[in-house]
C-alpha cells in the first residue's frame, strides 16, 4: 500500500479551495498530466467522475465516487481503474475568513510487480504535487493574496 499526504496553509477560504477540488470538469485545464476529466453523475452529496491520465509515457484512466461535505471534505473511493484499491480525502479547515488548511491523503495499491514499477511512481508524483497544483489554480482564479 502506498500513502501520500500533503498539507498546505493557503490565503484562500475553505469554500474557495473546496470549489476548485470539486470542479472536476476543469481539471484538464490546469493539471498537466490530466488529459480529460468528466463528471459522470452528480448528486447533492456525491460525485462520480472519470479522470484520464497521461504522464511520462503512461496513459490510463480511473473512476472514483466522491462523497461531499460542502466546504469541508471530499472523500474518494475507487469505482474502476488500474488500482487494486484507491481511497483518499481532501480536508478544508478554515483558519479564518480568508485562509484555510488544505490536507490531502491518498492511499492506493496495485496488483503485480509491473504495475508497481510503472504506475506507482507516476501516481505518487501526481499525488505529491496535487495540492500545490490547486494552490496555483487558486492564485490564477482568485488572484495572488497575502496572509492578513
Amino acid at each position: 500500500v502506498h500513502t501520500v499526504t500533503r498539507s498546505l496553509i493557503l490565503p484562500y477560504s475553505a469554500a474557495e479551495m473546496y470549489f476548485l477540488v470539486d470542479d472536476v470538469d476543469r481539471y484538464h485545464e490546469f493539471l498537466p498530466w490530466c488529459k480529460n476529466s468528466v463528471v459522470l453523475k452528480r448528486e447533492r452529496t456525491a460525485v462520480t467522475a472519470r479522470i484520464g491520465v497521461s504522464f511520462k509515457g503512461l496513459s490510463t484512466a480511473f473512476t472514483t465516487r466522491n462523497c461531499l461535505i460542502s466546504d469541508q471534505e471530499i472523500m474518494m473511493e475507487l469505482v474502476e481503474g488500474p488500482f487494486e484499491d484507491l481511497t483518499g480525502s481532501w480536508r478544508f479547515s478554515s483558519l479564518d475568513e480568508k485562509a484555510c488548511r488544505v490536507s490531502l491523503e491518498v492511499r492506493f495499491s496495485l496488483a503485480g510487480r509491473l504495475a508497481n514499477e510503472t504506475i506507482a511512481p507516476v501516481f505518487k508524483h501526481i499525488c505529491t504535487t496535487l495540492a500545490e497544483s490547486f494552490a496555483e489554480r487558486a492564485k490564477e482564479l482568485y488572484g495572488e493574496r497575502q496572509f492578513a
